[in-house]
């Protein structure tokens, strides 16, 4: 395993946000993490990433313990997209870019025209080269999060830990983006809260309710009424695609009410 966590807990005030967990994530799998607000998916991000330690356990990296790892060790072998990050500096879409380079960089081994090329393929491949000379502040919510994508593009590590990415883009960037970083064959961990956009492009669904781990596998495996009733309170159809995925339909509350009851009709009969 590239990527794991073993035994981890994590308390905040008094509130017990993750429950004695333990996951691993294989060498270049997509691993969508699933859960309700609260249950303890950025934070699990966050200890991943070792921006934030857990209270037990501990995350190893390559099998190395991450709290024995240098930062900028860590950094040129995970980057991870943060779901609220944000700036106050005075940068142009470029340059936020090209911070993804900063890993690589030491008083050896300077800015080159190589690291010119990473920072405009990055821009590229998140459709933000044409701007890549606005200022930060005059973007947008979906223009910033698609240069915080080039800009873990551009670190060019090997693991992607994306904490619900596709906030504040359109339908069209969100299944780009998506696409986007499964075609990088990266190692990726991402919270996802839709749950089509998961069983899309996912190879394995980790779900979360109040910090603990209550499924792992597959999306067609994972995926089923009974959970996601269970888990987000919602009822749902689940129907198998030709290709063997599934794709999930959301009833509407007083359609859902009438799904049970012939449901409950059909039993009795």
């Amino acid at each position: 395993m590239i990527l794991s966590a073993e035994n981890i807990s994590y308390r905040v005030g008094g509130c017990q946000i993750l429950n004695n967990l333990t996951i691993s994530i294989k060498k270049g799998e997509f691993l969508g993490i699933i859960g309700p607000n609260g249950s303890g998916k950025t934070s699990l991000m966050s200890i991943l990433s070792g921006l934030k330690h857990s209270q037990t356990g501990q995350v190893t990296l390559q099998g190395v313990p991450l709290k024995n790892i240098p930062r900028r060790s860590i950094a040129q072998q995970l980057a991870f997209v943060e779901q609220q990050a944000q700036t106050n500096e005075r940068i142009t879409a470029r340059q936020a870019v090209e911070l993804g380079r900063t890993p690589h960089l030491g008083a050896l081994t300077p800015w080159s025209k190589h690291d010119d090329q990473v920072v405009d393929q990055a821009l590229k491949e998140v459709d933000m080269l044409h701007l890549a000379s606005r200022m930060w502040e005059t973007l947008s919510g979906g223009e910033r999060q698609r240069l915080h994508i080039g800009r873990a593009l551009a670190q060019q590590s090997p693991i992607l830990l994306l904490d619900e990415p596709t906030n504040h883009l359109d339908i069209g960037h969100q299944l780009g983006l998506l696409d986007l970083v499964k075609q990088q064959r990266l190692t990726t961990i991402a919270a996802l809260h839709d749950l089509n956009h998961a069983a899309m492009f996912c190879d394995r669904i980790a779900v979360m309710k109040k910090g603990n781990l209550i499924a792992c596998g597959k999306p067609e495996e994972v995926l089923e009424q009974e959970m996601i009733r269970d888990v987000f309170g919602v009822h749902v159809v689940v129907e198998t695609l030709e290709d063997g995925s599934c794709h999930l339909r959301y009833c509407a509350p007083q359609r859902a009410n009438k799904v049970k009851s012939n449901q409950t009709l059909e039993i009795i009969s």
